[in-house]
């Protein structure tokens, strides 16, 4: 797996057919799905109570939430560590895509609608630079 130094030169495309790699099982979606909902909520209630503790916080929670998940359910390494950024963006849309009913389209569309073995991320980039046109 490439760590922080080569993921943040790792264009976003190929970060989100991994990303979603990563995220097969259902479970696993579901436990980032909540984690961005508390951090969601505590920045809100920070916000509304006028206390960036609760931010703090709920976006803590929901990190501890979301690589749990992936030690626990998922049992690969999260994405976090390789482009920070990249992962907070892909999470919300990840999120986004699941609310909308077009996350399992999404899946096809990468070629990662049948469970697979776990990829690397330089697998995923080699099979996407393979099928990219000449």
């Amino acid at each position: 797996m490439k760590e922080l130094r080569d993921g943040l030169r790792m264009p976003y495309r190929d970060f989100w057919a991994a990303y979603l790699d990563a995220h097969r099982k259902p479970a696993t979606r579901g436990m980032h799905y909540l984690a961005t909902f508390t951090g969601i909520g505590g920045a809100a209630l920070a916000i509304w109570l006028e206390f960036l503790w609760y931010m703090a916080g709920g976006i803590a929670l929901g990190v501890v939430m979301a690589v749990g998940s992936h030690h626990l359910i998922e049992h690969n390494r999260p994405l976090i560590r390789v482009n920070p950024f990249y992962g907070a963006i892909s999470d919300l849309r990840m999120c986004w895509l699941a609310m909308t009913g077009r996350l399992a389209a999404e899946y096809t569309r990468l070629g990662l609608d049948t469970p697979a073995p776990k990829e690397t991320l330089a697998r995923v980039a080699a099979r996407r630079a393979a099928a990219r046109p000449a």
